[in-house]
């Protein structure tokens, strides 16, 4: 089913996002502090070193410049220049970072932070950084040790998270928050990491250490399974021209003997689903 692009290894292959005004498949290598771009017709492979760990970004109104979740600080990085430009620190306690985060409907970047160290504490939380006033937020969430699975309903009325450590992925109201409620719990090996919505508003998880990837349909039951060559796959997107093709990012970190599949950026080789344009964060920029 699927195809392992092997020119794409990354130790911790996370958050891809399909630009579709370049046609470049971007995603970070959270501990190697690099952000990566694939052209699926070519398939090179274009990289960007970071000063620290990349957790996630966001396209924006210009294509060469992204929104970027580093470790300590979100800001906008121009993919010409090289040059960051910061907007603000990390929220929340001290000796967390950025992980996972996406655009809501409406253009504001959601993300989490999580404990840096070793030893992962319960002390991550949600986030939002307000497009209109360039300003964050802690949503009233509560707190999570692996945060993951940012990802909103076709109409934005539904906001996606996870905490892998617990095996759950939650759901709520948006942009109130209310009804906070359980959407599925991962039972097997393997544990809930990132996810993305595809144009039914059926949800894309990838099961860190589970070696599949799953679709649920808006009630949180089970649609469909599909296995993956990768142990520890991390996070799916549909992407490409009609946004067909499914992609997703997979980790060899941690792993004693990590075949030529763990790490690697792999492709589904049939079509399973249409999915979204990215939402863009319409914030100003500089």
């Amino acid at each position: 089913m699927f195809k392992t692009l092997t020119n794409t290894t990354s130790l911790l292959g996370e958050c891809p996002v399909w630009c579709e005004r370049t046609e470049r498949l971007f995603w970070t290598d959270i501990p190697a502090c690099e952000l990566l771009a694939l052209d699926p017709v070519n398939g090179e492979v274009q990289r960007w070193p970071q000063p620290e760990p990349l957790g996630s970004f966001a396209l924006t109104a210009d294509e060469d410049v992204l929104l970027m979740g580093l470790a300590s600080c979100l800001g906008y990085y121009n993919l010409i220049t090289c040059h960051f430009t910061k907007i603000t620190a990390t929220p929340g306690v001290a000796a967390t970072r950025i992980n996972d985060g996406r655009c809501d409907r409406m253009g504001n970047f959601v993300f989490s932070t999580m404990d840096a160290g070793e030893q992962v504490q319960t002390i991550g939380r949600f986030h939002r950084l307000n497009a209109a006033a360039l300003e964050t937020e802690t949503l009233d969430l509560p707190a999570v040790a692996i945060p993951n699975s940012i990802c909103f309903s076709p109409d934005g009325s539904t906001m996606y998270y996870a905490d892998s450590l617990q095996g759950c992925i939650f759901c709520c109201d948006y942009p109130s928050l209310e009804n906070q409620r359980v959407f599925t719990t991962v039972n097997g090996q393997g544990a809930p990491d990132g996810s993305c919505i595809d144009a039914q508003g059926f949800l894309w998880n990838a099961e860190w250490g589970g070696s599949r990837l799953v679709r649920y349909a808006p009630d949180g039951k089970i649609d469909r399974v599909i296995d993956s060559p990768c142990v520890q796959t991390t996070c799916p997107i549909l992407a490409g021209p009609g946004y067909e093709t499914l992609y997703s990012t997979s980790a060899r970190v941690g792993m004693d003997k990590p075949t030529d599949s763990d790490g690697a950026l792999i492709k589904a080789e049939a079509v399973v689903a249409a999915g979204l344009p990215e939402e863009r964060f319409t914030g100003r920029l500089n």
